[in-house]
């Protein structure tokens, strides 16, 4: 089937909302096939049964004749009713050994991100594949995005020229993330410039893109609404701008230049987020100052280095629920967060034992984590999960009750004493969070 204008393609493609998978698998792919195993399989159901094309691996754009390529892809409702999406969208695979000769223009990525049209289905845990909900469709172009893209597709190849493929994290870049793809967890493959092995890897569009496209068609915002090109590419790039001219002050000097007001006797407890809401925008208010933090997954921490150039406490999360942990590892909420979560960190020194108020805005510095942090990680989302399955608080990882190099901990958020740990299993939101720990917080800050 061939369509000769966009406006064909769309009025041709509106037939299929409300439909569900089983009703366009025409070629019966569903009948024997599992969703878990097969990849793109709901994409092959879309492609043969609604459009009538044959499966294909061609590199070509799926609309060829338009430029125009097709994805199938899920999202879920989160527990407050919003929408995000269900996951990363994969693009093509990464060749370490081409990538360095390549500019973003005139690499095969650059055809899979420029128009895309978007078939969305409501993924539902409880429901086969083949009663998929297919409920809205959109035409995204991404050409607006191309700036971002661009300096993500430099970060790739960058670590890729200088011999560190086998470092590259999700949380590198804003839109385009570089994600495993491997068969199992021992795969791996060759790179230039390093006889370390890395993992093979492909061009993806990150969950955090993909939501931020799905709230956009459901928003629907009006042409003033439209956001204009970011002036920023990465969040670290906006938060460096908003602090530039406060680094060497005191929290104290820096709050009362921002606010007009004295502070000399009480010192907020909270004054580097007071500070960080002022400067930067609180995290509900920034994805409306830019697009980027519509499409991006970050957070913005602060946190005091004593003198010895390390970290005075840990660094937390938002607290867990015991739904989180219903899947496995490789297929969790938790493992997404962490591969594409890129961590701001506002530092601030001390200087002779100076407290909280009169520490020094020092730096910024971003983290992200690579695979030997997530196999830590995993390993504490197990323990997590087996302590819920046996309903057992001592099999929690705690910083006291954990494994020998454990990266990430579990500790009470905002109370005290063991009532967080003696009402674990009462209820699904907990009173507890994932911890970094502070081992990890020195080799990421390299301090």
């Amino acid at each position: 089937m061939k369509f000769r204008t966009e406006q064909e393609l769309l009025e041709y493609t509106s037939n299929i909302k409300g439909k569900t998978f089983k009703e366009i698998d025409s070629e019966n792919l569903l009948a024997n096939a599992s969703l878990n195993r097969q990849k793109g399989l709901l994409g092959h159901v879309v492609e043969t049964g609604f459009y009538k094309y044959p499966i294909n691996s061609d590199s070509k754009a799926d609309f060829e004749e338009l430029d125009i390529e097709l994805k199938v892809t899920g999202y879920v409702k989160n527990k407050n009713g919003s929408l995000r999406a269900k996951e990363r969208l994969v693009l093509s695979k990464i060749n370490y050994n081409e990538i360095i000769n390549e500019t973003f223009e005139s690499s095969h990525v650059l055809g899979k991100c420029k128009k895309m049209l978007i078939i969305w289905y409501e993924y539902d845990s409880t429901k086969e594949a083949k009663d998929f909900l297919i409920t809205d469709y959109q035409l995204y172009d991404m050409t607006n995005d191309f700036k971002i893209f661009n300096n993500d597709f430099e970060i790739i190849k960058g670590k890729v020229l200088d011999g560190r493929a086998h470092e590259l994290s999700e949380g590198d870049t804003s839109y385009l993330g570089a994600c495993t793809k491997a068969r199992t967890s021992s795969d791996r493959t060759t790179q230039p410039f390093s006889d370390i092995l890395p993992k093979p890897r492909a061009y993806s569009l990150k969950n955090a893109y993909m939501t931020g496209i799905l709230r956009e068609l459901i928003e629907k915002p009006t042409l003033l609404e439209i956001k204009s090109q970011q002036e920023f590419n990465t969040v670290i790039e906006y938060v460096k701008d908003k602090l530039e001219a406060y680094f060497g002050k005191t929290q104290v000097e820096i709050l009362e230049e921002i606010t007009g007001r004295e502070y000399d006797e009480i010192i907020p407890k909270n004054i580097s987020k007071m500070i960080s809401d002022e400067l930067i925008g609180k995290d509900e208010d920034l994805p409306k100052k830019d697009d980027l933090f519509a499409k991006t997954s970050f957070i913005i921490k602060n946190l005091p280095i004593k003198e010895d150039g390390k970290p005075r406490e840990r660094m937390s999360f938002k607290t867990i629920s015991l739904s989180d942990f219903e899947t496995d590892w490789e297929d969790s909420y938790w493992k997404n967060y962490f591969e594409e979560t890129t961590l701001i960190v506002i530092c601030y020194a001390e200087k002779n034992k100076s407290r909280n108020g009169f520490r020094v805005l020092s730096d910024v510095k971003q983290i992200t984590f690579d695979e030997n942090d997530l196999e830590s990680f995993e390993k504490t989302y197990n323990q997590i999960k087996l302590a819920i399955e046996k309903k057992d608080v001592n099999l929690l990882p705690t910083s006291a009750n954990g494994f020998k190099n454990q990266l990430l901990e579990i500790a009470p958020k905002g109370v005290k004493g063991d009532d967080a740990y003696v009402n674990f299993f009462k209820r699904d939101k907990t009173k507890v969070a994932f911890m970094i720990s502070k081992k990890l917080l020195v080799n990421k800050l390299n301090i």
